[in-house]
């Protein structure tokens, strides 16, 4: 029994190891720019949340609109700082059409540019469509919000369109934004906790 239950163990063992261990996967890293300081990675940054509201508003996270080392990633030039928006695994939707992405976000920042590099990093992609050109059925909200910056209720009506056009992580963003300016703002807490929902089915 005893040698029974020990090749039970040196079979099991190294299988639930490898089962812990994920595999990795092949990832675009999205990078806004960068320097020698992290006040030059951080300015690119800045730079972007100028322009895009969901860049200004989203909760950065990770290696979500951050400012990291270069040495923190395999296959970068060493000792850099560097802003990273975003890294897309290679199946997520963005990557489907990274040109058309990368295309847009230089509109914004010039200087971004993409690297294709292996690791585990989750799923810290940005939503492509923040970054594309608005249609005139947007044009308005954006309007509204750049006249009334400390609006609610602005913000709100953008998170709400944002919404009912599956654009749900850019819809958070607009939604924390007005309970930042306005807490009880009721239709605000209920888009919200509907977001909430959604993002976690």
């Amino acid at each position: 029994m005893p040698n029974r239950i020990l090749l039970l163990l040196a079979v099991c063992v190294p299988l639930l190891a490898s089962a812990k261990e994920p595999k990795p996967r092949t990832y675009d890293i999205i990078i806004v720019g960068g320097g020698k300081t992290e006040a030059e990675a951080q300015a690119a940054l800045d730079g972007l949340k100028a322009k895009v509201p969901w860049a200004r508003f989203a909760t950065p996270s990770g290696d979500l609109l951050a400012v990291k080392k270069s040495d923190d990633y395999p296959g970068l030039n060493k000792g850099l700082y560097i802003a990273v928006l975003g890294m897309c695994a290679r199946d997520a939707e963005v990557a489907e059409d990274m040109k058309r992405f990368m295309k847009a976000l230089k509109a914004h920042a010039p200087g971004a540019y993409s690297k294709s590099i292996k690791g585990q990093y989750g799923d810290p992609c940005p939503p492509s469509s923040a970054f594309m050109p608005p249609d005139a059925e947007e044009k308005p909200f954006l309007e509204r919000i750049a006249k009334e910056p400390k609006s609610a209720d602005a913000y709100f009506a953008y998170g709400m369109y944002l919404k009912n056009e599956s654009r749900l992580d850019e819809a958070n963003a607009m939604v924390g934004q007005a309970l930042e300016l306005d807490p009880q703002h009721a239709e605000a807490k209920a888009l919200g906790h509907l977001l909430m929902v959604l993002l976690t089915d």
